[in-house]
């Protein structure tokens, strides 16, 4: 099964050309600088894990809501390293 890391860097009204349905149940989301603010709504009806890199959340004052895991940045290059290819948005 593959799976895609999607990547975002910005809210999530900046897409409006984004479906969720482009998401497959084996994908994962990251959300870095700007699109941390904006997390419940990337949260809101996802049908995957959804995760937040810390450096940006720290610099950004935002604490991830309790659906969204928090990674540093070993844990981001695991989780692109373990997707067979990665999408920045």
């Amino acid at each position: 099964m593959s799976s895609t890391l999607h990547i975002f860097s910005k809210p999530k009204s900046y897409y409006t050309a984004f479906d969720m349905n482009l998401v497959g149940i084996h994908d994962k989301i990251l959300l870095q600088q700007d699109a941390c603010y904006d997390q419940s709504q990337f949260a809101s009806n996802s049908p995957v894990q959804i995760y937040m890199l810390e450096t940006c959340a720290i610099a950004r004052a935002v604490t991830p809501i309790d659906s969204i895991q928090q990674v540093d940045d070993l844990s981001w290059v695991d989780l692109i390293a373990n997707c067979d290819k990665s999408i920045t948005w």
